[in-house]
């Protein structure tokens, strides 16, 4: 273990007795899928404390989209001549169940303290205790991506840690000056907060030690998504063969049960349509509750990127597994219904079921709800936007959501926020930092990762055009409402540009329960996106000037995108910005013209103290060899290319890197263009 501090927290009215919650305890309720099939017993309320910009006071005032969630705290204290950050404050009975970091700017970070109940309980390098393994092992306290270096990792800690009485967590770093300047320290801690005669055994360096072993065993049944089903009087229902357009397989169980396990493969995987043209559909005891496509009701959106969690996965083979408690009392009908133009093939299938007690107070039916923004603006009026995943009307538990989208610039596309409101409130108990924080990971990294409760099995479109497939699974930090609930994501992309976001989120509620996702028959059937030009049709232009910016923009390394600044006499005060490559590297813009034929071409090249040299082609025929972009200055300088041939409609300019001026500053290789100019030639 790494060096830690965790001192001794037991009170002497719990010592030698049985406590109602505890380390255990909860981590038994982690461990039990069906538990989270019932009202929670003792009942609890989740709030979320983070880092978000405190300028978002209130809807539709200045601040609400305010994007500075770094560094903020509840207050500073001072305690033995250090200054420590409060994160955290709450009064108990509780317990944290879910924790985020990430930092920059602080080499490997600083102390966080949690004190319990008055007391200091852990005290140590705040990587450590999160995701170093220092209070247990993974994947319960785990980082991701593993493909990513380290301090640039989401790091995540899912071991609980109860309270009696009140939890202070707090955070020292001498590198911390503002939220705009030093150390940027990000989190998001939830905690549950229990009725005040809840007994609690609070976490304690002898609890840690007792329950090592059960610890130990939860992480090894979490990390291979264990399914259970061998202790279980199960029965087995297929559904193989193949559904014709507009067709429908169904099959219904009778009794008072639950399904266990609900699998799957669709045209062995390879046929992405199909993945999003065919839904399933689930009613219990009469009243459907789930609808959605397969691929995204799997957890892979409209590609099999295989991954493995607690609640789902996928394999190569293009099997799909959803290991969801769904409970019932008199019956549950499962339909497979293509919506696409062509038959598709139901494969490897299985709806296994087995003997479940319903409690007429307590157990719920589980709902899943989809839909797309399809084609939608970045920003309208050239704001951001509160995109909405559900609105859910009842009594019951928020247990995930995932998104599948298809970026269509080179640009972050998940700077937004998570907004929750629970029973009505007026301001979210829930604002996040972030769409990567909230699904666990930091910083808008691409990596695909996946952990028994979050998951990126693609993240190809995380800065440039290609699809993201991100999952959260909820236990427990499980989201009780007693009135419903509302999910909202900022819709906040650094470009402004369109794009298709289909968000699906997952629940369970008593019956009688309804939700604003249902039936998304048209959006199902609409084609998906394979690629940027399936949402955004290349600008035809006549004669005049090109902007280089709206192009189609692309490139083998480094990040192709636009950069805007008034001072240096762009066009629109934007141009083509290509940044990060290494000689070899290529840069593609795509561009179209309504007319054929030959032109007089010019271009508007960027020179800069840092810029490179590139060999500049027009459909294959390079027309500028070596172009060196080096100049002490910025500077705009335009060539005239002479007579070129363009084709009717789409033509591709491309950059070569291959080196740089002398004079450019050391590893410097950036390229700009902000026009080009054609004219036909007589």
């Amino acid at each position: 273990m790494k060096k830690l501090l965790v001192a001794g927290v037991l009170l002497a009215s719990c010592a030698g007795a049985a406590a109602r919650v505890s380390v255990r305890s909860l981590l038994e309720e982690m461990a039990d899928r069906e538990h989270i099939t019932r009202l929670p017993d003792p009942a609890y309320t989740l709030r979320l404390f983070s880092s978000y910009d405190r300028e978002t006071v209130g809807i539709d005032e200045p601040g609400w989209f305010a994007n500075s969630d770094r560094s903020e705290f509840i207050r500073v204290e001072e305690n033995g001549g250090r200054r420590e950050y409060v994160a955290l404050d709450t009064e108990g009975p509780g317990a944290v169940v879910r924790w985020w970091v990430t930092v920059a700017g602080a080499g490997d970070g600083g102390i966080i303290r949690v004190y319990i109940d008055g007391m200091l309980a852990v005290e140590g390098n705040v990587l450590d205790v999160l995701s170093g393994e220092a209070l247990c092992a993974k994947p319960l306290s785990a980082s991701v991506s593993e493909r990513t270096p380290y301090l640039n990792r989401g790091h995540n800690l899912y071991l609980p840690i109860p309270y009696a009485k009140r939890c202070k967590i707090t955070y020292q770093s001498d590198r911390i000056q503002n939220k705009r300047d030093g150390e940027a320290f990000y989190y998001n801690i939830e905690t549950r907060t229990y009725a005040k005669n809840v007994e609690v055994e609070p976490f304690s360096l002898e609890v840690l030690s007792r329950d090592a072993v059960y610890i130990s065993e939860v992480n090894r049944r979490m990390g291979g998504g264990e399914r259970g089903l061998m202790a279980l009087k199960t029965r087995t229902e297929t559904f193989d063969g193949v559904i014709p357009p507009e067709g429908a397989v169904t099959r219904t169980v009778k009794g008072e049960q639950a399904v266990r396990l609900l699998a799957m493969a669709v045209d062995g995987g390879k046929n992405q349509q199909a993945l999003r043209s065919t839904v399933v559909e689930i009613a219990f005891d009469g009243q459907r509750t789930v609808w959605a496509p397969v691929g995204e009701f799997f957890g892979t959106g409209y590609q099999v990127s295989p991954y493995q969690t607690w609640y789902m996965g996928v394999r190569k083979s293009g099997l799909m597994e959803s290991a969801w408690v769904m409970p019932f009392r008199k019956a549950c009908t499962v339909t497979v219904r293509n919506l696409g133009r062509e038959p598709v093939t139901i494969s490897q299938s299985a709806l296994v079921t087995a003997p479940y007690k319903w409690d007429g107070k307590r157990s719920m039916y589980f709902g899943a709800g989809w839909y797309e923004q399809n084609k939608v603006p970045s920003r309208k009026n050239g704001s951001h936007w509160d995109l909405n995943y559900v609105t859910l009307t009842g009594e019951g538990l928020l247990v995930g959501t995932g998104v599948t989208l298809f970026n269509t610039a080179n640009a972050w596309w998940g700077e937004g926020d998570e907004k929750i409101f629970v029973d009505g409130e007026a301001f979210p108990s829930f604002i996040g930092t972030g769409s990567e924080d909230h699904y666990g990971y930091a910083w808008s990294n691409g990596n695909n990762f996946d952990h028994p409760f979050i998951a990126q099995p693609e993240g190809g479109g995380a800065g440039r055009p290609g699809l993201v497939i991100n999952s959260r699974y909820r236990v427990l930090d499980a989201i009780p409402f007693r009135k419903g609930i509302q999910f909202d994501m900022e819709m906040w992309h650094w470009a402004d540009t369109v794009l298709n976001y289909a968000p699906v989120t997952y629940w369970y509620m008593r019956p009688g329960g309804t939700a604003n996702r249902t039936e998304e028959t048209a959006l199902a059937r609409l084609p998906v996106a394979l690629t940027r030009r399936d949402i955004i049709e290349l600008i035809s232009y006549g004669e005049g000037r090109l902007e280089a910016e709206t192009f189609d923009l692309s490139a083998t390394q480094g990040n192709p995108g636009i950069q805007t600044e008034e001072k240096y006499g762009w066009s629109g005060d934007k141009q083509f910005w290509w940044r990060g490559a290494r000689p070899g590297a290529t840069a593609t813009l795509d561009f179209a013209v309504k007319q054929g034929g030959k032109y007089n071409v010019k271009i508007s090249f960027t020179h800069s103290y840092d810029y490179g040299i590139a060999d500049v082609s027009l459909n294959g025929t390079v027309v500028a060899a070596a172009y060196d972009a080096y100049a002490p200055n910025v500077e705009n300088h335009v060539k005239d290319l002479g007579v070129i041939e363009l084709k009717e409609g789409e033509n591709h300019l491309s950059l070569k890197l291959t080196g740089a001026n002398e004079k450019t500053s050391k590893d410097q290789f950036f390229f700009g263009i902000d026009y080009l100019d054609i004219q036909k030639a007589e």
